[in-house]
């Protein structure tokens, strides 16, 4: 089993001492907490629930984010501050794939980490190495039409909530077809 301290769950919301297991799993649709080992994930899960746009995955085994609309990344992170959480305990946890780790029931947790500024902590984990950053502007433009494309079509599928599809308006609307 992996050490407690190797888990890592990140968020917006400060003073917690328990991750609900009130998120949706991937495996299996029950409600559960989720964890990483990966703490370049866990930064960009510090996000708004609007915000819900995670396009980040392992890429020749390193994180790789893709920005989808230009200055993505600044525009969900610049200036907000994060919390990283660690688990008290691992016991509940188990491994779903890869760096990804689902507990069925509540986990108290302690505060591993305040970030006032999450932009900036994920531009040194890229300086670091450990993760690789596709720029919207390095994108080819036909990906990122069929992306912005992708978007709209999207936009009236009855599980996309109203803060959400005014996100992806925002963001997306100026580059559709």
């Amino acid at each position: 089993m992996i050490p407690e301290n190797a888990f890592f769950h990140g968020t917006v919301i400060g003073g917690l001492d328990t991750i609900l297991a009130n998120a949706k799993s991937h495996v299996d649709g029950s409600k559960v907490a989720y964890f990483t080992t990966d703490r370049v994930y866990a930064l960009v899960c510090c996000r708004s629930r609007q915000e819900n746009f995670v396009t980040m995955g392992l890429r020749d085994g390193i994180q790789t984010y893709f920005e989808r609309f230009p200055d993505q990344l600044k525009v969900l992170y610049d200036g907000k501050e994060g919390f990283i959480y660690r688990p008290v305990s691992a016991e509940t946890l188990k491994n779903t794939r890869g760096h990804s780790w689902e507990s069925s029931v509540d986990v108290p947790v302690v505060l591993l980490e305040h970030i006032p500024n999450v932009y900036t902590e994920i531009l040194k984990e890229e300086e670091a190495g450990n993760v690789i950053i596709r720029r919207y502007a390095d994108i080819d433009p036909d990906e990122q039409k069929e992306v912005a494309n992708h978007m709209r079509d999207g936009l009236n599928d009855p599980l996309c909530f109203p803060a959400y599809r005014d996100f992806v308006y925002e963001h997306f609307s100026p580059l559709w077809d």
